[in-house]
């Protein structure tokens, strides 16, 4: 298993802590996902032979690409002697090395969540690191296959300040679902899923008898520090989730990544994804 998950104990949601398992297969999973094959990462972490994959282009280049934080366009600025403008380029340095590592992070999730919620469907996450909209979103088909089980909303944040992260940017968000103002947002990522389960007919009754503050759960995941832990937990940068989602604790899922040195740990990943990706195009050449 890539990830091994374990639950904390929180009195206001269920809290979970990642911890990578097996690095090959981890590894080995998220190339696949960055290359859209999300059926073959999970191949790869129900430990089965990921099976033959087409590529008619220059996947494994573009691939590689968004792991990587290019830099060569401002290598001079970043070395200017002049302070404005050295300040300035490392800002954008900051910037892109934010967006790499904010989409490597919902990779990463996507990873987990997959671990988490085998039977349901997850979106894989967005090819463009900029995107806006929902980090994740899960779906699961209730056991008849004409109504919905399980929705699930993600919010994946790879961050140095995970309770600022937090109270600044997830619970307002939240506070928006909430208040239905992303319902026509929801309904058309929940729709592009379905329609990969289900026939027409079927995805229409569906929706039909689905209400969203019905069926909506919530997975915040986040970065952290072993310098974050208070009293040995986690709990307390979710501080407030109660507020933010009314419904029982189960409805409102946290997950924890723990690394010491974030930056340096996600671009180590990042480095083992793309020794991975150049090795996989060889392959397939």
């Amino acid at each position: 298993m890539p990830l091994s998950i374990s639950a904390a104990t929180s009195p206001n949601c269920a809290l979970s802590l990642w911890e990578i398992a097996n690095s090959g297969s981890f590894i080995d999973s998220l190339a696949w996902l960055y290359l859209r094959k999300p059926n073959h990462a999970l191949k790869i972490i129900a430990q089965l032979a990921p099976g033959p994959a087409g590529f008619p282009g220059n996947e494994f280049s573009n691939a590689i690409e968004l792991l990587e934080v290019k830099l060569s366009d401002i290598s001079a600025s970043l070395g200017s002697s002049d302070p404005a403008v050295a300040e300035e380029a490392g800002k954008t340095r900051f910037a892109r090395v934010t967006l790499r590592d904010g989409l490597l992070f919902q990779h990463i999730s996507w990873v987990a969540a997959s671990i988490q919620f085998p039977n349901a469907k997850a979106r894989p996450p967005h090819v463009r690191k900029a995107d806006k909209g929902f980090d994740g979103l899960l779906v699961e088909l209730g056991a008849l296959g004409g109504a919905l089980g399980k929705l699930v909303l993600c919010e994946d944040k790879a961050t140095i300040n995970p309770r600022t992260t937090i109270t600044g940017g997830v619970w307002p968000e939240i506070k928006k679902v909430e208040a239905g103002d992303k319902d026509l947002e929801l309904l058309d990522a929940v729709t592009a899923i379905l329609d990969t389960l289900v026939s027409e007919d079927i995805k229409e009754q569906v929706l039909g008898a689905t209400l969203w503050e019905k069926h909506r759960e919530y997975r915040v995941a986040l970065t952290a520090a072993p310098s974050d832990l208070k009293g040995g937990s986690y709990q307390h940068i979710f501080a407030g989730y109660e507020d933010q989602v009314l419904d029982n604790a189960t409805n409102r899922m946290a997950e924890v990544m723990p690394l010491a040195d974030f930056r340096a740990e996600l671009q180590s990943i990042a480095s083992q994804v793309i020794a991975k990706l150049v090795a996989m195009a060889l392959v397939h050449v």
